[in-house]
């Protein structure tokens, strides 16, 4: 049994091993390489912490007071009766108290806290939203750039296979005398011309990888081999663009400091519950130290600031106006990038149907001429011209396959998925 599962498992892991890097997969990686991804986290932790602390408005308040004094002159009794000790007040007085609060109604200034805090909590999030979609926008040039490198490498191994191909059959030509040895070193020139292309192609791609790696945290040798996506659909779908989401979640932090600036102006009560030890109690006529107590409901209402809350949420209104013209120039702005784009992607659609036709006559003029050479009826300065001209055309109508699909994949980015 074991005999059969050795294949099968070298199979399994022969495939996985050949499984490809595609653009979703740089995506999602890069998200979660972005060292930004943490600060949503830390917001929320302190969030969470925040909420908790407004929380606590709810629940009893206490804390201790102590005061020493010493003043000039007391409330005194002016009458003197005979066999009657009328007591003095003490100039120097001392107070120590325990003072316990309890809210039973703010105006609903500890909500419109909870909800201050979560608005901005959720406005600092959509502030990493952006950023990350602008890190994909960089992950897709990038991995774009790389597909493109791929497309030379593969266009100039094949010249160069096809200049040693002519190379080896002019050589027999040199060997048997009917053909000049020049001949031989102009293809042997272009061969090393063609290798330094190579090398340069394979440093660009080595290049883009590298940057690749840096931004989804991958190995180089994990990301290959890449895969041309499909290309995507440029419909009517609205845009969705994280930075118009910014603009509402600051509008939306406005709000709530509108709503929380309106609770300044609306009564409080709250009971409270005061122990104390001092001299005098709260029997003033003693002039010694003693224990009390007292306890009750206080109640504050605020009748007139000079219009502070008026003036304050009409900041805030001039605020949300000018947050609302950023929004809407953004929207004007992007829908002028989708129009360019549109035209882009309109211009690459139609030539590629052209670079066919080129490819496919060049790779006949091409084939031609090689006959020629091999027939001697042709230089090899007119042949490799049109093998140039053939290798030109290749990479010219492959590169603009992968421009392609990048310009519908870019119109999506820019509509802001």
């Amino acid at each position: 049994m074991f005999r059969f599962l050795m294949p099968a498992l070298l199979l399994l892991s022969g495939s996985a091993l050949a499984q490809g890097f595609p653009l979703d997969s740089a995506w999602a990686a890069a998200r979660r390489h972005y060292p930004l991804l943490r600060q949503q986290e830390a917001t929320d932790r302190a969030t969470a912490l925040q909420l908790r602390n407004i929380r606590t408005g709810y629940l009893p308040q206490a804390e201790i007071n102590g005061k020493a004094t010493y003043q000039s002159d007391v409330v005194a009794i002016p009458i003197k009766l005979p066999n009657v000790s009328i007591p003095s007040i003490p100039k120097d007085q001392y107070n120590l108290t325990l003072d316990v609060r309890q809210l039973i109604y703010d105006g609903g200034a500890t909500g419109g806290q909870r909800d201050l805090a979560l608005a901005r909590a959720q406005t600092e999030r959509q502030r990493v939203e952006v950023d990350l979609h602008q890190l994909r926008q960089q992950v897709s040039q990038v991995y774009f750039n790389a597909l493109i490198w791929d497309a030379h490498i593969a266009a100039r191994k094949e010249m160069i296979a096809e200049v040693k191909q002519r190379r080896e059959r002019l050589q027999a030509g040199v060997d048997n005398g009917t053909v000049l040895a020049s001949q031989v070193d102009m293809l042997q020139a272009e061969a090393l011309k063609a290798e330094q292309q190579l090398e340069e192609a394979v440093n660009g791609k080595q290049a883009a990888l590298a940057t690749l790696a840096l931004l989804t945290g991958k190995s180089p040798a994990d990301m290959e081999p890449l895969e041309l996506p499909q290309p995507a659909s440029t419909g009517n779908a609205p845009i969705q663009r994280p930075e118009l989401a910014l603009f509402r979640f600051q509008q939306d932090v406005l709000g709530s400091q509108a709503k929380l600036t309106e609770t300044a102006t609306r009564p409080k009560l709250s009971a409270f519950v005061q122990g104390g030890y001092g001299r005098p109690g709260l029997n003033m006529l003693s002039d010694k130290f003693d224990f009390y107590y007292m306890g009750g409901l206080r109640l504050q209402w605020t009748l007139w600031n000079w219009r502070y809350q008026h003036t304050e949420r009409a900041a805030l209104r001039e605020q949300e106006t000018g947050i609302q013209a950023q929004a809407d120039a953004f929207d004007l702005q992007t829908r002028a990038r989708l129009v360019q784009q549109q035209a882009e992607i309109n211009t690459l659609q139609s030539a590629m149907a052209k670079d066919r036709e080129i490819v496919s006559l060049r790779g006949k003029v091409k084939a031609v001429s090689a006959a020629q050479l091999d027939n001697g009826v042709m230089t090899v300065h007119d042949y490799l011209s049109d093998l140039y001209a053939e290798t030109s055309a290749i990479i010219a109508g492959k590169t603009r396959e992968i421009q392609f699909v990048y310009a519908t994949i870019q119109y999506q980015v820019i509509k802001g998925y």
